[in-house]
């Protein structure tokens, strides 16, 4: 067997936490906000509950590099992975409203720590084509991950929305993987040592404004659609979930071909393409008069999301790495 393998698979477990972090709770939200109807605003204070922790994965996540750097990579993993667990599942256990948006504040913490960690072990572990591979067969193992999670919450939904939070606890078993797995790299990155070095790096900005775009129009369908599928007749929390999760498999399907698209299109190109597919697909969403031509919208979203998420972090190991190529715009 190969023995890296192992060190593959939990690493793309630990990535995939982080896709999942929000579209876990989203077939709830409806029952969230109808079990709370006595709040004040409890329809608005509901959607927070998927964008809060991308909230706190905005404020924290600049300074998690560092932290990592300082620490170590395995330590900030095991260290999130324990917060993702605990903050995750707090919905479970919990019956206030505002304490349950708390923990999903704290749940974006661990998201913050997964995301930094696993992305750097992915450069530190992997070089070349290899790196690239790998970072494709991550955005799709992401989405990939969408269709065993989601329908599990669509069923604990509709038992009882609280059983929907226990999905998170997932993370307890990557914890367990972790320590036998996956290893602290024995070098990082170096540093930039001249101005052309520098160039290239600064290319970093658009990945990360195309990288912020695209979780921005990636959480509309997880926050919104639940809502706007509820005022189409006949549709139920499973109706909802699947919804999400073909979205999921067309994320996946983009994913695993964008490969052989961008051999034949430059970052730039796939950059506007994904995009363009996005536009095209919000807009059979928003026009959409019933369920099947609102699916059509959310798959058409998919392909353009499953285009950018992969040639996004490839793009950015690429302009980060001092051993990477040159990109070509």
């Amino acid at each position: 067997m190969n023995t890296k393998k192992p060190l593959e698979i939990t690493l793309l477990l630990a990535s995939m936490l982080t896709m999942l972090a929000n579209a876990i709770i989203a077939p709830s939200l409806p029952a969230i906000s109808s079990a709370f109807n006595t709040v004040e605003n409890v329809e608005a204070l509901t959607k927070l509950m998927l964008t809060l922790p991308a909230l706190t994965i905005a404020i924290i996540a600049p300074f998690a590099g560092r932290i990592i750097d300082k620490q170590g990579r395995i330590k900030v993993l095991i260290v999130s992975l324990v917060i993702y667990t605990l903050a995750g599942t707090s919905g479970f256990w919990l019956n206030d409203l505002y304490l349950i948006l708390l923990g999903r504040v704290i749940l974006g913490l661990g998201v913050a720590g997964i995301m930094t960690t696993s992305t750097t072990l992915v450069g530190d572990y992997f070089e070349g084509k290899k790196r690239e591979h790998f970072m494709d067969l991550q955005g799709a193992f992401n989405a990939l991950g969408g269709l065993l999670f989601i329908p599990a919450a669509v069923f604990l939904a509709d038992i009882n929305w609280h059983y929907t939070f226990l999905v998170y606890g997932f993370a307890f078993i990557v914890l367990l993987l972790v320590p036998f797995y996956l290893h602290e790299p024995k070098h990082h990155l170096k540093q930039i040592k001249n101005e052309s070095d520098l160039k290239v790096s600064n290319q970093i900005w658009l990945v990360y404004i195309s990288s912020f775009l695209t979780l921005l129009f990636f959480y509309i369908i997880p926050v919104q659609l639940p809502f706007l599928l509820k005022t189409f007749t006949g549709i139920n929390a499973n109706l909802v979930g699947v919804a999400i999760g073909i979205m999921m498999i067309s994320l996946a399907i983009s994913a695993i071909l964008s490969k052989k698209i961008r051999q034949q299109l430059s970052f730039l190109s796939m950059y506007i393409l994904g995009f363009m597919l996005m536009a095209l697909g919000y807009l059979i969403i928003g026009f959409s008069s019933s369920y099947l031509m609102a699916i059509v919208g959310v798959i058409v979203v998919g392909f353009g999301i499953g285009s950018l998420i992969p040639n996004a972090n490839v793009d950015y190991v690429f302009s980060a790495s001092k051993t990477a190529r040159k990109i070509h715009w």
